[in-house]
């Protein structure tokens, strides 16, 4: 009898197993979604702000219109310009000082001629407006912003929505370049038309052609949600978001914020705080057994010696930002009143943060990679708007809350991720440091050259990397 019983008793503990292992998968698998949803909710609070004159109205729809917008000068305008330029005084550099006292006298002297009597304002204002301009206006602030369809779309292909966001002290002119290779690749030999997008650049608040915010506390977070809006406004629901510089603290934001509506992240610098112990650990480590940590033999390279790649060099180029994060004001009123001290204060950015060794030029390397007209333009965004001082604002408003900009790196981002780093960068953030904060990287480029205004100085560069990007989200 009891071996009778035996197969029915076999029987009946193989299914109490079965049984078993079938509740333990479904916790289980219970479990992991919901640690994965529990991460995956959590979000940057969107809230809601104002940033008009006085007190935000109690009643009325604010204006939602979109208005076609067009750049213009005057005679007065640049006869202005002139007579200050003209009014220049020069002050000698000390011999062989070439960039490292910051922009060479010399060298201004020839930008300042060339400024006066050769650059052609009126021309660069119709080369401006070659794109279509529009402004909106958002939480009491009127929003500048170009928008760039593409002419023709292969049979079948969708257009994807891409929102392009610059920085400092760059502006929405650093995207002309690289606009048509992303509106019209197949024109440019880039692709069989496969990835097409629709470009939209706006001016962050406070430069350029946006206004300018009239209350205080106007950071990052503010700024991902009025352009959050303003995509809503154009009819988007999902799109791509592509940043580098505070372009790329803005994005992070946006997909931290409200990543359901955004596709992917695409960034030429990443943010990330390093002040725990472990990535002191890793960091030292890394100088020896690189693979140990995560480095591979590029991260190694670009990443030491440590002090002075991320201390010296880093503290040598960001004087600029103790003065703007926390008394913009005062520098920001004398580069305000004199174009000559604005352009030596914005070029010598785009001196060594394209190329470190430009240090040692005295020309700075400026026309290596971009033409004076170029420059100048970018300068004279600034100029004709009086925005200088309300973009240097914007380190403060940002750096008072967060000092380290590290904040936000506790709400991960998850949406697809796509990161070009360049080798010029002013740092350079390892893929399995940005891993910390970018949970969902998809590509991860070591770029054979450029730096820190990558779409102004390698358009083609980052335009093949943000469509190789985009391609394999969408095959995803």
């Amino acid at each position: 009898q009891a071996i009778l019983c035996l197969p029915r008793s076999f029987e009946y503990s193989q299914k109490n197993a079965a049984l078993v292992s079938a509740a333990a998968l479904g916790l289980g698998g219970m479990l992991l979604y919901w640690l994965r949803s529990g991460r995956k909710i959590k979000t940057i609070d969107m809230g809601d702000g104002w940033w008009g004159a006085g007190e935000r109205p109690l009643k009325g729809k604010e204006d939602a219109s979109i208005r076609p917008f067009r750049i213009e000068t005057s005679d007065k305008e640049i006869e202005d310009l002139h007579r200050r330029l003209d009014q220049f005084r020069f002050t000698p550099h000390v011999e062989g000082a070439a960039f490292h006292y910051g922009f060479n006298s010399s060298y201004l002297r020839k930008v300042v001629a060339y400024w006066r009597n050769q650059f052609d304002w009126r021309k660069q204002v119709e080369e401006l407006n070659k794109y279509p301009h529009f402004h909106t206006t958002i939480e009491g602030i009127d929003i500048h912003f170009i928008h760039v369809k593409p002419s023709y779309v292969p049979h079948g292909r969708a257009v994807q929505p891409l929102l392009m966001v610059h920085g400092w002290p760059g502006s929405f002119y650093e995207f002309y370049k690289i606009i048509p290779l992303l509106t019209e690749p197949a024109k440019h030999s880039l692709n069989e038309g496969d990835v097409v997008f629709e470009v939209i650049c706006p001016s962050i608040p406070g430069y350029g052609f946006s206004e300018a915010p009239h209350q205080k506390e106007f950071d990052s977070i503010a700024t991902a949600r009025i352009f959050h809006k303003l995509m809503n406004r154009l009819g988007f629901k999902e799109y791509y978001l592509q940043g580098g510089d505070w372009g790329s603290r803005i994005t992070t934001n946006m997909a931290q914020m409200l990543p359901q509506s955004v596709k992917g992240l695409h960034l030429n610098l990443v943010f990330i705080a390093r002040q725990s112990l472990g990535k002191l650990i890793r960091t030292v480590l890394g100088a020896y057994v690189p693979w140990l940590v995560g480095l591979s033999k590029e991260d190694a390279r670009r990443f030491y010696p440590f002090m002075q790649k991320n201390v010296y060099d880093v503290l040598r180029e960001s004087g600029y930002l103790h003065i703007q994060a926390t008394k913009p004001d005062t520098a920001g009123c004398g580069l305000n009143d004199s174009p000559v001290g604005l352009a030596a204060y914005i070029l010598e950015k785009f001196s060594t943060w394209t190329d470190k060794s430009f240090l040692y030029k005295d020309d700075g390397g400026l026309e290596s990679k971009y033409s004076l007209d170029e420059l100048l333009t970018n300068v004279m965004i600034y100029w004709v708007t009086s925005s200088i001082v309300s973009s240097m604002r914007y380190y403060k408003e940002n750096f008072s809350k967060d000092p380290d900009l590290g904040a936000h790196n506790r709400v991960g981002v998850y949406v697809p991720t796509g990161i070009a780093a360049f080798p010029q960068e002013i740092v350079h953030i390892p893929r399995v440091w940005a891993k910390d904060v970018y949970k969902n990287i998809i590509t991860y480029s070591y770029m054979p050259r450029g730096g820190h205004f990558a779409a102004f100085e390698e358009p083609r560069l980052l335009a093949q990397d943000i469509m190789q990007f985009v391609r394999k989200v969408e095959q995803l």
